[in-house]
């Protein structure tokens, strides 16, 4: 698939990123990698670059996502100079949130629109999602996979990396705390994005995202579960653009 100057991958601190009205950086899921988002790009149009967040190598330095937050932030700190936007799905919702939290304390500039997809609000207690899953739970309940999850059952080797990913992020998932002072809303719009089917968020929980913004906030309830961005793509993208472009015309 050809890249356009709208789809940039932004390897390090030095990095830049195409020109365009809204930046749009896009936090994946638990086990999921900056490929989540190929092709978002082109279909979102010339108004927006986006800008997949590929999350720093799982070490012992980043074994928190208080440690996975700093060093997305610092990482991707010279990008955030221009208006931008974060859209997580699922954990990246978490860590998205916790990057635009870490600006907002410092003084720097937050997100002008920030777009949450499959992820419960940040003060509710975390369900238990590592537990005792074997790995072919894990693959389908939690990276949705289908007929790419038989591929994977058919090469052990990289299942086994998946999986392996997967519950690394789930662990650095769990250590989150919410702060019980300090915290601000966000001074942006809240847009969230939820599957009416999703096994893994309820409906209420995702809309009770509307007490961490200080500006708008709405809840689009699209068809499909927790991967409601995967099954129906097009619909989704429509939801996501239609709400990136109010801020662009803000």
């Amino acid at each position: 698939m050809a890249h356009t100057t709208r789809y940039v991958t932004v390897e390090t601190s030095g990095a830049t990123v195409g020109t365009a009205p809204l930046r749009l950086f896009c936090f994946p899921h638990a086990g999921g990698s900056a490929w989540s988002f190929a092709g978002w790009g082109q279909r979102l149009g010339r108004e927006i670059a986006v800008v997949p967040v590929s999350p720093p190598p799982r070490s012992v330095s980043v074994s928190t996502m208080d440690d996975l937050v700093r060093a997305v932030d610092e990482r991707f700190a010279p990008a955030l100079d221009e208006p931008y936007a974060f859209y997580g799905h699922s954990m990246g919702s978490l860590v998205a949130y916790g990057v635009a939290q870490r600006r907002l304390a410092a003084g720097r500039p937050p997100p002008v629109c920030f777009v949450v997809g499959a992820h419960r609000a940040p003060h509710l207690p975390a369900p238990d999602l590592i537990g005792d899953l074997s790995d072919a739970v894990a693959l389908e309940l939690l990276l949705g996979l289908g007929g790419a999850g038989r591929l994977l059952r058919e090469n052990p080797r990289r299942m086994r990396a998946v999986v392996d990913r997967l519950r690394q992020d789930l662990s650095i998932s769990a250590t989150y705390r919410h702060p019980t002072e300090g915290h601000r809303p966000l001074p942006c719009p809240i847009h969230v994005l939820h599957g009416s089917d999703d096994q893994l968020v309820s409906a209420a929980h995702a809309a009770a995202w509307d007490r961490h913004t200080a500006g708008s906030f709405s809840l689009r309830i699209l068809p499909g579960g927790h991967f409601f961005h995967k099954e129906h793509q097009e619909l989704f993208l429509t939801e996501l653009r239609k709400a990136l472009l109010l801020a662009v015309n803000h």
